[in-house]
């Protein structure tokens, strides 16, 4: 049950019998030289939809900023502070534990938030004493993690990767630009920027480490079902176990 297509009734039946919901949190920031600004947003907004079907859980509208400070150098890259992102995602939450919900799963697609949304669970550990509430990056999923390293190795990157663009390509397959093939591929142990003009210094293209040219959408097909059934699992044990 989508929560932006639902009306206030069809929400009170569901509390009745269930009490979890579903919260896609995305960001607004550029990815390299060939994936759209909303590709955080995207995947994880996919991802949660695909994961409401699957289990029949209301899913909340997705959260479309994170914490991009470091790429605030590439136009059209739109951040928030990290109390910011904090106070909106506890806000929210508290929103909806006002009402009865008790079982939050945040569908987190954006590295850099992953800390701020870590807190805003123990936050809503703090203030609910019998909520549960659990923030999963997709792309560290086990599952998730084999498949980008079969697929892509040392090209898969830190951020415009491959993997993201792959998926990305599977619902908006003209969002991603095609690139030729990189002659010469320098990867990148550790991502390093201190500012945003630090980071577009380092890195120019807005990539990091990574092989864009490698994304394809059927790749992407098997990317997005393996995060999609290990959401599942993680889902399940969330709203089920004692």
């Amino acid at each position: 049950m989508l929560l932006k297509l639902a009306l206030w009734q069809d929400v009170e039946e569901y509390l009745e019998k269930r009490s979890d919901v579903v919260i896609p949190v995305g960001s607004t920031e550029q990815h390299g030289p060939s994936g759209p600004l909303g590709t955080d947003l995207v995947i994880a907004e996919e991802l949660a939809n695909e994961l409401g079907e699957e289990r029949r859980a209301a899913v909340a509208p997705p959260l479309p900023f994170g914490v991009s400070q470091l790429h605030g150098a590439f136009p059209g890259t739109i951040s928030l502070k990290p109390a910011t992102l904090l106070a909106a995602v506890a806000d929210a939450i508290e929103s909806l534990a006002s009402q009865g919900f008790r079982r939050f799963l945040l569908v987190n697609g954006h590295h850099a938030s992953k800390e701020i949304l870590t807190a805003a669970c123990a936050q809503v550990h703090a203030q609910i004493s019998d909520a549960r509430c659990l923030s999963v990056q997709w792309y560290e999923l086990p599952e998730v993690r084999s498949i980008l390293l079969e697929m892509f190795g040392a090209r898969e990157g830190h951020h415009a990767t491959p993997g993201e663009l792959s998926v990305v390509r599977r619902f908006y397959p003209r969002a991603v630009i095609d690139l030729p093939p990189m002659e010469r591929f320098e990867p990148v142990q550790q991502m390093v920027a201190w500012s945003a003009q630090d980071f577009r210094q380092r890195y120019p293209d807005g990539r990091v480490g990574s092989d864009p040219s490698l994304s394809n959408s059927s790749l992407g097909d098997r990317i997005f079902a393996a995060a999609s059934r290990a959401l599942v699992e993680v889902h399940r044990r969330l709203v089920e176990d004692p």
